[in-house]
C-alpha cells in the first residue's frame, strides 16, 4: 500500500436469503460502493448435514450442481462515508442483522491492496444515459396549460416553489415527536407508547443499530387487539376468519416484529412533492422521516404539509 494512502476496510456480509442479494448489490450501488465479490456458501450445520448423509463427494457436488442456501459478498472500501452507508443498507436489506434467519455482517481492516485502482480506468460497457431533466407527462403540461389559460399565467407560480422546499424544513413546522420502539418490544407496550403522544398515529420499529425496519400503526395494533373482542368483525371473510383464530390465541406473545408492515418514509432531503406523492400513493396521513443511515429523525404529516402550502394566513383569509 502506498504511502499516506487512505485505510481500506473489508466488508463482508453473508447472507442467508440469497434472493436479496439483488437489492443488495443495487442499494450498494446507489451508495457508491466501489465492487463487490460475491461466493456461494453454506452454514457450518448444513454443511454437516450434507456431510453425514454422503460424505465429502456430497458437499463437493452440494457447491457444483445445486443452488447453495447463502452468499457471501464481500467488498474493499477506502472512503469511511460510503462505508457506513454500505453497512446502513446492508442492514435495511434484510430487515436488521438482529432480525433471524438473516445473516452476518462484520468488518475487518487491511494493511496492503493491490490491484482495487488501476492505472488505466475501462471503458464503460454502455454509454451513460443523458442527464437531460425530463419533461412532465403530457397530462401534466396540459393541465398547467389550462390553469394558465383560466387563472393567468402566474397561477401556478408559487405552489411550483413551495413544491421543492425539503422535509428537513417542513418538519420544523409543528416538531412532532415520533414515537420510536425496538423489534421486540410487546404488543401492550406499544400501546401505551402511542397512547403518549396522540397526534402521530404510528409507531417506527428500529432494531439494535436503531434503524428503521418496519412501520406499526393503530389500525394494524387493533386488528391484532381486538380480534378477541369483536370477533363478528372478522369471521365473514375466510382470511380475516384465520386471522381471527391466531389472534385468539391466550397467552400470545407478540411483538412488535410479528406484525408490523415494510417501513414507509421520507427522507431528510425529500421534497414536499414527493413526499406527497408518497402518502398519497401508500393512503397515508404520516410518515417517519430518516437520515441516510435509516435512523429516525422525526415525523411528517399531511397537516404540516398543508400549513407550507396554505400558512394559516391564507386559511384564514378565505
Amino acid at each position: 500500500m502506498a504511502k499516506n494512502s487512505p485505510p481500506t476496510t473489508a466488508l463482508i456480509v453473508i447472507l442467508h436469503n440469497p434472493d436479496l442479494l439483488p437489492k443488495l448489490l443495487k442499494a450498494w450501488d446507489r451508495a457508491g460502493v466501489p465492487g463487490a465479490t460475491i461466493l456461494p456458501s453454506m452454514g457450518g450445520y448444513q454443511a454437516q448435514k450434507h456431510a453425514r448423509r454422503g460424505g465429502i463427494s456430497a458437499l463437493i457436488n452440494m457447491f457444483a450442481q445445486e443452488e447453495p442456501g447463502q452468499r457471501t459478498v464481500m467488498s474493499l472500501i477506502d472512503k469511511a462515508g460510503i462505508l457506513e452507508r454500505a453497512i446502513s443498507e446492508a442492514d435495511r436489506v434484510v430487515k436488521g442483522f438482529d432480525s433471524p434467519r438473516s445473516g452476518i455482517l462484520f468488518t475487518f481492516p487491511i494493511e496492503d491492496v493491490l490491484g482495487v485502482q488501476k492505472w488505466r480506468a475501462s471503458q464503460p460497457a454502455e454509454e451513460p444515459e443523458p442527464t437531460t431533466k425530463k419533461e412532465p407527462a403530457n397530462l401534466l403540461k396540459w393541465f398547467q396549460e389550462d390553469i394558465k389559460e383560466a387563472y393567468g399565467k402566474n397561477a401556478l407560480t408559487d405552489w411550483s416553489r413551495q413544491r421543492g422546499i425539503q422535509v428537513s424544513k417542513i418538519i420544523q413546522q409543528l416538531s412532532l415527536e415520533p414515537v420510536v420502539v425496538a423489534v421486540d418490544t410487546p404488543i401492550e407496550a406499544l400501546l401505551t407508547k402511542l397512547l403518549e403522544t396522540p397526534n402521530v398515529s404510528s409507531a417506527c420499529v428500529v432494531n439494535t443499530e436503531n434503524r428503521l425496519m418496519g412501520i406499526l400503526d393503530i389500525a394494524a395494533i387493533a386488528e391484532v387487539m381486538m380480534a378477541p373482542v369483536v370477533p363478528e368483525a372478522y369471521i365473514n371473510d375466510p382470511d380475516d376468519y384465520d386471522k381471527a383464530l391466531k389472534f385468539a390465541q391466550p397467552d400470545q406473545q407478540l411483538v412488535a416484529a410479528d406484525i408490523m408492515s415494510d417501513p414507509v418514509y421520507a427522507m431528510l432531503d425529500a421534497t414536499l412533492e414527493e413526499t406527497y406523492q408518497r402518502m398519497k400513493k401508500k393512503g397515508l396521513t404520516g410518515l417517519p422521516v430518516v437520515d441516510e443511515h435509516y435512523h429516525v429523525k422525526g415525523y411528517i404529516t399531511l397537516l404540516e404539509l398543508l400549513t407550507v402550502c396554505f400558512p394559516p394566513k391564507d386559511i384564514a383569509a378565505e
